[in-house]
């Protein structure tokens, strides 16, 4: 069950993100009047599809799952780290979650009102701003992963995840895997036992190296070349 934690003002949160930094003292004094820090252990659901959304939740730490509630399988939209907002789809229309959350890892969340986001959004226009190409960041990425799943073949598709978990997930190589393989398998839209065979080839071909649940990725190049053709 999420514990309320509260660690620091805002002001001296070394997790600020940008369009944060562009709000005034004052500005920032409201949010920190205005928000709360939760914590959720591995395997938590941190938000429901269709439930009502009255915070906007910022990752401080951690690892989370975005899914929709799709029958008869969930269709996982992506994993975010620390530095990813929760919810932004909500600040205009419908006041729900437009899709499910998952800690994957035990995760620190900031919240904030969102009425009180809303305002900052109307009174600072470059914290608007921010906002605005935040949004336009995370639906780029969105149809980037929507043509890779239209247009790259099952190998491609492993070997772009594998890629984008070293360079921007855990950014080190090798690294330890804090998702399981059903979830890859979720994220590329294949089973269990597709992830496990490609896993066995790529090994076989020395491209990877896999050592409980820490893979190196040994020949970068030939990776890439497979996620880009494959």
């Amino acid at each position: 069950m999420a514990i309320q934690q509260i660690f620091v003002k805002c002001h001296n949160c070394s997790c600020m993100s940008g369009p944060f930094m562009q709000l005034s003292k004052e500005e920032m004094a409201i949010v920190d009047q205005n928000r709360t820090e939760l914590t959720y252990n591995k395997g938590e659901t941190i938000c429901k599809q269709g439930s009502f959304i009255s915070n906007l939740l910022f990752i401080k730490k951690g690892l989370v799952k975005f899914y929709l509630e799709t029958k008869p399988t969930p269709t996982v939209i992506s994993i975010e780290k620390n530095g990813y907002f929760i919810g932004l789809q909500s600040l205009t229309g419908q006041r729900i979650f437009h899709y499910s959350a998952e800690a994957l890892e035990d995760t620190e969340l900031c919240l904030v009102n969102i009425e009180v986001f809303q305002g900052l959004l109307q009174e600072n226009a470059r914290f608007a701003t921010g906002i605005i190409e935040y949004i336009n960041k995370d639906m780029i990425k969105l149809y980037e992963r929507f043509h890779s799943i239209a247009h790259k073949q099952i190998h491609g598709r492993f070997a772009e995840l594998l890629l984008y978990l070293k360079d921007n997930i855990y950014q080190q190589n090798p690294f330890a895997l804090s998702i399981s393989k059903k979830d890859m398998a979720d994220i590329i839209s294949t089973s269990n036992e597709s992830v496990s065979r490609l896993c066995s080839e790529l090994k076989k071909e020395g491209i990877i190296e896999e050592k409980g649940h820490t893979i190196t990725v040994k020949d970068e190049e030939k990776l890439r070349q497979i996620s880009k053709f494959g």
